[in-house]
């Protein structure tokens, strides 16, 4: 949900050193932009920020978590960072960026990115937020999901199912657990209902999926590949959900404990179904996926 807000800055003239979690670094090996990975471990991550730092003249940092502890990191590691005035970390920033009013995720990283130009004097490049996200995805990544398809001889027609949602919200379950339902229906529209689960999920998408076509993990930036393939991607409000909007893939997400307002997927092709407080029946869920396929005709 950051891409958009990344876009703003390269465009601006800078060059992106991004650092986060290590699992969705493949997902920027499709640009020019170096990805470090930080994992958890307090004094590795600051030398390996540092160490980031020595190689840039004169680095700005821009936090876009909203933690205090990721504004800490960065001051233990000598780098002046921008971001919102939020976790009482102000005095931690060299510019604390006022909270917005509620609005999407992506609308409050794209806030922070257009905020931190104007502190750092420069005027932004463009001032309204793109209605699409942009993933580039390697090269490799595609030639993997081409063999991959090969390999398992995986129908021209499929729809990628993903049934499990990690965690929970507000102390609820964040995922529908209905998917098998929708096996027959999907068949009966010419669909291969397929799962790609994460590497500790494969047991799990088994009981809540068993009559799908479940295959061994594969990378996220291949599984990125293979939804922008997909004719529609149906998920809960998850990961997922947003590396099919990044790719543009017709899909359809399923919600009832989280708040689509701030976190639908960013992605015209995509249909909602259900609200906070009330999952959909399997019915209303088969008619959004016949709204996504019809919104998709024209990818």
């Amino acid at each position: 949900m950051a891409m958009p807000a990344l876009d703003l800055l390269e465009a601006a003239g800078f060059s992106l050193y991004l650092v986060g979690k290590s699992f969705v670094g493949e997902l920027f090996q499709g640009t020019p932009r170096r990805f470090d990975p930080i994992e958890g471990s307090v004094l590795n991550d600051i030398r390996r920020i540092k160490e980031l730092a020595a190689t840039v003249d004169h680095p700005k940092g821009l936090l876009l978590p909203n933690s205090f502890g990721s504004a800490l990191l960065f001051r233990w590691a000598g780098i002046q960072c921008t971001g919102l005035a939020t976790d009482g970390r102000s005095p931690l920033l060299a510019h604390a960026i006022p909270e917005p009013p509620k609005m999407h995720e992506v609308e409050r990283f794209w806030y922070v990115a257009y905020e931190a130009l104007k502190a750092w004097g420069i005027t932004p490049p463009y001032h309204q937020i793109p209605p699409q996200l942009n993933m580039k995805l390697a090269k490799r990544n595609e030639a993997g999901a081409r063999n991959l398809i090969d390999r398992i001889q995986l129908p021209e027609k499929f729809a990628i199912l993903a049934p499990i949602a990690k965690g929970r919200h507000e102390g609820k379950a964040k995922y529908w657990r209905h998917f098998n339902e929708l096996v027959e229906p999907l068949k009966a529209r010419g669909l291969t209902p397929v799962i790609f689960p994460a590497e500790d999920e494969y047991e799990a998408s088994r009981l809540s999926c068993p009559d799908a076509n479940i295959y061994e993990p594969t990378s996220i930036g291949n599984f990125a590949s293979l939804c922008s393939k997909a004719s529609v991607v149906i998920a809960n409000d998850s990961g997922v959900s947003h590396i099919a909007a990044a790719v543009h893939a017709p899909q359809v997400t399923i919600v009832g404990v989280t708040d689509v307002e701030r976190t639908r997927p960013w992605n015209d092709l995509n249909v909602t179904v259900g609200k906070k407080g009330k999952w959909p029946d399997t019915q209303e869920v088969v008619e959004a996926i016949d709204k996504a396929l019809e919104k998709g005709k024209d990818k």
